[in-house]
């Protein structure tokens, strides 16, 4: 080949290649360190003190007119100790189209309803990745097609969910697990399509003057299983029941001042059993402290009525407080302080953190986890698990 139409060759690489989409780049990878203050609760665990590695990169490519985005971010944790947290997800994979309005998107992801800040009763859309964290604030990626529609007022938004996914658990070796060993590889589904129900549900959102108002709908199976005891293994399956529910999430934000309430209308299992539940907040905010910090408080409320044969939760009559101190440096420093104490038997989960960024790439995060819990309460399966953390993050 002469150098003519090398050069040639060359040149129509080049242009292709300045003509694709850009590609933007997210995400991080992460040493989380835990050392727990006592020694396990129960036969077969492990101490738990050590360093497990988290990855978690996002790659987002979208068209130069913005109308069509394609999504990946994949996640793995690898945990020297639990074989059950070792696991992969991927939290999102997607492509979503926006014109005019009108938006269409399918493939996995994540979506949050509600507005509460310690815990969200509403939120039915994603499964708990519960082996990454045992307060909700993980997430599995959600098999979903989306058809929404968005104007300046409101947005109405419908989806499909053709798969479920199955909440993760501890291993017999792993901390912050309960009293019985929850067998994930048999779990037990209400309806005989198995994983394969379909599920669906729709959103209404819209924000007159100083409100923001979210309605919602959802059929199709409870994130939250029951437990049915195995009497040959001694472990426990997990039991997802088909549930219908509404909800309804309400905001007021007027100057530092927000009031945040949410509620749930519950129809139960195949036979339409009723229950309800929900929460209210008030939160301040402290502006222009010393420094130019500010420091918003916290201060939410729990209640559910669901009968006790229903699946387990830890928000049945509970209150939480709350601090939050942003420092608006160029490090963004934070410090976040608040507890959970159930107002009946007293069994409380508190947490203190505090992240700090270093340079334009790391963060470093420590902070303890307190839980103080009788025996005989789904709490008091954590009474031994009170640790203290650490996370060196690299952000790209």
């Amino acid at each position: 080949m002469d150098h003519r139409k090398l050069a040639l060759l060359l040149t129509l690489a080049l242009s292709t290649a300045c003509s694709l989409p850009p590609v933007k780049t997210g995400g991080y990878v992460a040493a989380d360190g835990r050392v727990f203050v006592q020694p396990p609760k129960y036969a077969g665990q492990e101490q738990g003190t050590g360093v497990s590695l988290v990855v978690e990169p996002e790659l987002a490519v979208q068209s130069e007119n913005e109308v069509h985005t394609v999504t990946a971010r994949p996640f793995y944790r690898l945990d020297p100790y639990d074989a059950q947290r070792s696991h992969a997800d991927i939290r999102q994979a997607s492509y979503q189209m926006a014109s005019e309005g009108w938006e269409l998107g399918l493939g996995a992801g994540i979506f949050t309803w509600g507005v509460l800040e310690s815990y969200r009763p509403v939120d039915v859309m994603n499964q708990i990745d519960f082996v990454d964290a045992i307060d909700g604030s993980a997430k599995l990626g959600q098999p979903y097609l989306e058809i929404g529609h968005t104007d300046e007022s409101a947005s109405l938004r419908l989806y499909y969910l053709p798969y479920f996914r199955e909440r993760t658990f501890p291993g017999v070796d792993g901390r912050l697990r309960f009293a019985s060993v929850v067998n994930t590889r048999d779990p037990i589904f209400e309806s005989k399509l198995g994983a394969w129900h379909p599920s669906g549900a729709a959103r209404l959102t819209f924000s007159p003057g100083h409100f923001d108002i979210g309605l919602g709908v959802f059929s199709g199976y409870s994130r939250e299983p029951r437990f049915v005891a195995e009497l040959t293994t001694g472990r426990v399956a997990p039991r997802y029941d088909v549930i219908q529910q509404a909800s309804a999430d309400v905001q007021w934000t007027s100057g530092p001042w927000a009031v945040k309430a949410e509620g749930f209308f519950r129809l139960w299992t195949l036979g339409l059993r009723p229950f309800g539940g929900g929460g209210a907040g008030l939160e301040y905010t402290f502006s222009d402290l010393a420094g130019g910090a500010d420091l918003t408080a916290v201060a939410e409320l729990f209640f559910d009525t669901r009968p006790i044969d229903a699946p387990i939760t830890l928000f049945q009559h509970d209150g939480a407080l709350g601090l939050r101190l942003g420092f608006n440096d160029t490090s963004s420093t934070e410090i976040l302080a608040g507890a959970i104490v159930d107002v009946v038997d007293h069994a409380t989960f508190a947490r203190l953190e505090a992240g700090r960024r270093f340079g334009d790439h790391w963060r470093a995060t420590v902070g303890g986890f307190l839980f103080l819990a009788r025996d005989g309460t789904i709490e008091g399966s954590f009474a031994h698990d009170s640790y203290a953390a650490a996370r060196l993050g690299y952000y790209f």
